[in-house]
């Protein structure tokens, strides 16, 4: 098996422009110019949209890629899943693996409407997928086994981001059948993302985000659907937190990018503040209403003490011609680094209120104490959605006393 140097970077069939290694060892795009005449700018601002030979700026961060198809790279989970394929089809280790073999070994499966050709193909035994199998192969897997049905788990869980292990599957209406979603949906099926337990999740991680997704979406954000699938084992009943598929609605495919492919920010580390959301926010969009709705974002991920709010967190979708802000994800109870926010609120990591009103000046969000009182009369509920969505009374109390506390320094008189 050859690595890969050349990569045809498509959407819907077109052929959008093509990736390539110099003799140097740098990765390199170039649009092709039937798409630079129809087509739209994959990246403003920081892809230029013309027909020049555009190096990536930062090779160190982002492997030599452009921040753009980075974003069609998994991280944590998937990354683990593609590094097994790796060893298993080339017995390649992880140091060998190039950015342009990652690409190709996803292929059409990235997040968002970007594929790359030629594909590394990869084939499943079966378009059916039992979500229970998959379930204890991924415990398996990061207990350091090989699981029956590594293939399919690599196929259906290669290609999200974040470190929970999980998978993207097509969902009947009843959540009773389940498909690959690989191929044309039959009637009546949805793309979904399914997340599964990490190691330290507690048993009740997936009815807490569900709890969190309720909560949202009462204080105003836009949200997916989201369902519990519960799943039957041989000693016990499960609770699988899903959620729709926002880049996708029937065979229509849309383009995804990501705040850290947009501003070339190290997701891994604490590198923006929400600041940088905000404004990049309108500068991509146009639009102060998608600001408001990044602000009200922040807010939310304030008073429920979701920490782990990395610029990967934050994306923008291109639909139906215009730039939007995505719709809220992985929104749940989260500690961060060192129990502060991965991104800063005027430069704190746990901010008072006097940092939000900073922010929002700074960032020309006139309603700030509106959005602020909105989410704020919503999380204070947390007990009820969560007692409705079956969380145990020891979750509920814990994450209760946090955002109690939260409430407090952030709501107070200051």
């Amino acid at each position: 098996m050859k690595h890969t140097t050349r990569l045809r970077v498509n959407i819907d069939n077109r052929v959008v422009g093509e990736l390539g290694v110099d003799r140097r060892g740098r990765i390199h795009f170039q649009y092709d110019t039937s798409w630079l005449k129809t087509g739209f700018d994959l990246s403003p601002g920081t892809l230029p949209f013309n027909d020049t030979v555009q190096l990536s700026p930062e090779p160190q961060e982002f492997n030599g890629l452009h921040g753009v198809f980075t974003d069609s790279l998994p991280d944590g989970w998937g990354m683990l899943l593609m590094d097994r394929a790796f060893l298993q089809l080339a017995k390649w280790q992880r140091n060998e693996i190039t950015p342009l073999d990652r690409l190709a070994y996803i292929g059409s499966r990235a997040m968002g409407a970007l594929s790359y050709e030629p594909a590394i193909p990869l084939s499943a035994s079966s378009d059916r997928v039992d979500i229970a199998l998959l379930a204890k192969s991924a415990t398996q897997l990061l207990e350091g086994e090989t699981p029956e049905v590594l293939r399919q788990l690599q196929l259906q869980g290669g290609s999200p981001g974040g470190a929970r292990p999980k998978l993207t599957v097509a969902l009947s209406e009843s959540s009773e059948e389940c498909l690959s979603g690989f191929n044309e949906l039959p009637a009546g099926f949805t793309h979904w993302l399914v997340k599964f337990r990490s190691q330290e999740d507690p048993q009740d991680i997936g009815r807490i985000e569900m709890a969190y997704a309720d909560m949202a979406r009462i204080a105003g954000m836009d949200m997916p659907e989201c369902r519990l699938l519960k799943v039957e084992f041989s000693d016990r009943i499960d609770e699988y937190f899903a959620v729709q598929r926002f880049d996708r609605e029937s065979s229509t495919r849309y383009h995804l990018l990501s705040l850290a492919g947009y501003v070339y920010a190290d997701y891994r580390l604490p590198s923006i503040g929400y600041d940088t959301v905000i404004k990049a926010t309108r500068q991509i969009t146009g639009n102060m209403g998608e600001a408001e709705k990044a602000f009200r974002l922040m807010v939310f991920n304030v008073l429920t003490h979701n920490k782990d709010d990395h610029a990967k967190n934050f994306a923008f979708l291109h639909r139906s011609g215009e730039w939007v802000l995505s719709p809220a994800y992985d929104l749940t109870f989260s500690t961060g680094l060192n129990n502060q926010h991965t991104t800063d609120i005027a430069g704190s990591g746990n901010p008072q209120l006097s940092d939000i009103k900073r922010l929002a000046r700074d960032c020309g969000i006139k309603r700030w104490k509106e959005i602020v009182e909105q989410v704020s009369v919503t999380t204070e509920r947390w007990a009820d959605f969560a007692r409705q969505r079956g969380v145990s009374v020891v979750e509920i109390k814990r994450i209760e006393s946090e955002l109690e506390k939260i409430a407090h320094r952030v709501l107070r008189v200051s």
